[in-house]
C-alpha cells in the first residue's frame, strides 16, 4: 500500500486513530492507473477524491503546472468539499496506486470522522495559501 510509510506518518492522517484510518481504507477502492492518465479534468463535475498510495501526479490549472503530488496526498477534495467544478487537471506522471473515494463515501467520511474533515479542510487551506 504505502511501502515503508505508515499512514500515521502522513499529515492527512496525523490526528486519526488506527480505526479511523482503517475505516477510510474500507470506504475506498484501490485502483492503479498508468503514467499519462488524467484522473481529474479541470471544470468537470466532482465525482470522487483520490488518495495517492504510490507514484507521482501533476496538478495543472489552465495548462500551468501548480504542483507535483506523491504518496499520502489527496486530490479531488476541493470539488467535493466545496461542491463546485474541478479547479485543476490531475494527471499521473508515473504509474499511480490510488485509493478511490466516491463522492458518497467521501461525504460520509467527512461527516462521521471530524478529524478527517479537519484534515481535508486544512489541506485545502494550505494549498490555497501555497499556490
Amino acid at each position: 500500500m504505502l511501502g515503508t510509510t505508515s499512514p500515521h506518518d502522513l499529515p492527512l492522517f496525523a490526528d486519526l486513530t488506527g480505526g479511523q484510518i482503517k475505516e477510510i481504507f474500507r470506504a475506498g477502492e484501490e485502483v492503479s492507473v498508468p503514467a499519462g492518465w488524467s484522473l481529474i479534468g479541470e471544470m468537470t463535475p466532482p465525482d470522487a477524491a483520490y488518495l495517492i498510495l504510490s507514484g507521482t501526479a501533476i496538478v495543472r490549472e489552465k495548462g500551468e503546472q501548480l504542483a507535483e503530488l506523491g504518496a499520502g496526498e489527496i486530490v479531488g477534495e476541493v470539488g467535493l468539499r466545496q461542491n463546485r467544478l474541478r479547479t485543476a487537471t490531475v494527471t499521473a506522471k508515473s504509474r499511480l496506486q490510488l485509493l478511490h473515494l466516491s463522492r458518497t463515501e467521501f461525504d460520509r467520511l467527512t461527516r462521521e470522522i471530524p478529524a478527517f474533515s479537519r484534515a481535508i479542510d486544512q489541506t485545502i487551506a494550505e494549498r490555497r495559501g501555497g499556490s
